[in-house]
């Protein structure tokens, strides 16, 4: 990190800012053209059009669950849990368990992956950040009024807050980097303690909201606002409050530990409470402007109400959301590499999404579930809405016709003789394709203007009804009369699923409602890079114990005849093996995974920085 952010002269850190912007938007419209050749800081802050050329730069590197044009891979982070799994690839170094600090790039998350152009770098960002709020005000008032230098201010503050919490979340309290750093400035710093690091981004979040507005027009769509900065703090404060950090012991021991970096020393229940209070903050304001957020709820529409939550623009849901690039690509790498398996659906999370009237899916013991745990032989769907449109099952809609997922089908898995269709290759090897941002692979997404939901509503309203349960208050109103579990039936009831009560936490999760919670979070957030952070926070790798919950797939084989054309009744057959075995489970877990190493060549720099525990 210091020779990074070293190694760049002022002078081409400016230019690099204005390349690239072509791919950046907000709403629908088209920021200008980038600059060509190199500026000076006089030059760039002498006019409106530079200014935000270099803030839409700032915003390019913010996180991305997909990747387009070969620039990044995908399904990392949702290929380390039961929702997915690296089937083809194997997955990274940290899939396989041989990770180290030396080979760090194979990690979940790193604060500089690619600092030369900025893609998804926090140390890029903040410098950029550093640079842009050191000369913002030198812009003349008759190029942008003090009201929105700003507005424009803030957006920069939780932009940097954003990639605070990746780093809060991913290696625990870090350096603080609060300016900009010339070549001779001293660069010797330590890490703060986890403590500390909740402070400085609690405070940064707090100085955004008090510049941004509540929401922007839909021709903005992508700014940051206040709302989301409230969010932000919300998921932030709730990873604090968990069990990773928030405990009697550390997770695991070390220098690091012994110096509060990665946990915070104590448990302590207030730190539900702050938890708790962040979201109601979120609602308090929320419920001031006139409820602007909520949930995509056209009534009769839940699979179309539920799709448009996560992939529709300035839908009223999503609170922080990505431009990374201006329009989907169909061709691009992340299409590309699910057709070949570099990640898919698992039985495990097919599993998960009940039944439409609530009940829980269970194949192995019930007859009919296990006979149609899809569609009935009239093709109504019996269940959870958000399966049909996470994943693409047999007898739902791909390509103007019902998918065929299955020996013999036009769809079949090339482990059955081979994908028929270009467009499909090897996507259905565990028995499902993946429709979550992708749709049917054809043209629903291609050239449509692109959105990535980074932090949506329904997570706002979970971190509640957590917070409520963890502080033993889940049946007890709030000062907007609802419990715990009206919370989690916000989101239930947007796709028309039956309200949770208490004789279901019974019934279905032992008397659990943390695991009910966490239930929830795992269908409406796959594949939105909720899950592994869920388990690691609240240390639950038993999710993935190789012997209680292998990853598993399924095949399946028409029987009897079809009906008006397509097959009704199939044998479904299960398997426990993938292509590549995962390493970092069971005997090989070891629990330095929770975190992600300090790239060993910067421990090596000798400028005070401290490695987490276990990584060497």
């Amino acid at each position: 990190m210091n020779q990074i952010i070293k190694k760049i002269s002022l002078a081409s850190l400016v230019a690099l800012a204005m390349l690239s912007c072509d791919d950046f938007v907000f709403g629908e419209a088209f920021l200008e053209q980038p600059l060509g050749g190199e500026m000076n800081i006089d030059s760039v802050y002498s006019k409106k059009i530079y200014v935000e050329q270099h803030l839409a730069q700032i915003y390019h590197t913010l996180p991305d669950f997909l990747s387009q044009n070969n620039r990044l891979s995908w399904g990392l982070v949702e290929s380390l849990t039961d929702l997915g799994d690296n089937c083809k690839s194997g997955g990274t170094a940290y899939h396989s368990g041989t990770m180290s600090a030396a080979n760090w790039a194979a990690g979940v998350y790193s604060m500089n992956p690619d600092p030369e152009s900025g893609a998804q770098s926090a140390v890029f960002a903040f410098r950029q950040i550093g640079i842009f709020l050191a000369n913002i005000d030198r812009l003349p008032d008759s190029e942008m009024s003090q009201e929105e230098k700003n507005i424009r201010k803030g957006e920069a503050k939780l932009i940097q807050a954003y990639h605070y919490v990746q780093i809060f979340r991913n290696m625990g309290g870090m350096p603080w980097i609060d300016k900009y750093y010339l070549p001779d400035d001293n660069m010797n710093m330590t890490r703060l303690t986890l403590e500390e690091m909740e402070q400085k981004i609690c405070t940064l979040i707090d100085e955004a909201a008090t510049l941004l507005p509540w929401q922007v027009t839909a021709e903005e769509s992508g700014r940051m606002t206040k709302a989301g900065a409230l969010a932000l703090k919300s998921r932030l404060l709730t990873f604090a409050a968990s069990p990773l950090f928030n405990n009697d012991k550390p997770y695991k021991d070390g220098e690091a530990a012994q110096k509060h970096y990665t946990w915070y020393g104590n448990y302590k229940q207030e730190r539900w409470r702050k938890a708790l209070d962040a979201g109601l903050a979120f609602i308090r304001e929320n419920e001031k402007q006139d409820y602007r957020y909520k949930l995509v709820d056209d009534k009769g529409s839940a699979r179309k109400n539920f799709c448009s939550g996560y992939y529709d623009r300035y839908n009223g849901e999503n609170l922080i959301e990505g431009h990374r690039f201006v329009k989907y690509e169909i061709n691009g790498n992340a299409w590309n590499q699910l057709r070949y398996n570099v990640c898919c659906a698992t039985l495990n999370y097919m599993e998960m999404f009940e039944m439409k009237d609530g009940s829980k899916f269970d194949w192995h013991n019930n007859p009919e579930h296990r006979a149609h745990p899809f569609f009935t032989e009239t093709f109504k769907e019996v269940r959870d809405p958000r399966l049909y449109e996470t994943l693409i099952v047999t007898g739902d809609k791909f390509w103007g016709r019902k998918a065929e997922i299955y020996k013999g089908g036009r769809e079949q898995p090339k482990f059955q003789g081979g994908g028929q269709n270009w467009r499909w290759g090897n996507m259905g090897y565990t028995g499902m394709g993946i429709r979550k941002f992708f749709q049917d692979f054809l043209n629903e997404a291609q050239n449509r203007f692109y959105s990535m939901p980074l932090l949506r509503l329904p997570e706002v309203y979970l971190n509640i009804a957590e917070a409520m349960n963890e502080l033993g208050i889940a049946n007890q109103p709030d000062e907007f009369g609802r419990t715990a579990y009206d919370y989690i039936n916000l989101v239930r009831a947007r796709v028309e699923m039956p309200d949770m009560t208490p004789s279901d936490v019974e019934n279905k999760y032992e008397g659990s409602l943390r695991e009910a919670i966490l239930h929830e979070r795992a269908v409406e957030f796959g594949f939105e890079e909720c899950r592994w952070y869920d388990i690691v926070r609240w240390k639950h790798i038993d999710y993935l114990d190789p012997v209680k919950n292998p990853i598993r797939r399924f095949s399946s084989q028409p029987v009897g005849k079809k009906v008006s054309g397509h097959y009704v009744n199939f044998t479904y057959t299960e398997y426990d093996k993938m292509v590549n075995q995962r390493l970092y489970v069971g005997e090989y877990w070891d629990d330095k995974f929770y975190l992600c190493p300090i790239p060993l060549e910067e421990i090596n720099k000798k400028y005070g920085l401290v490695q987490n525990p276990g990584w060497e």
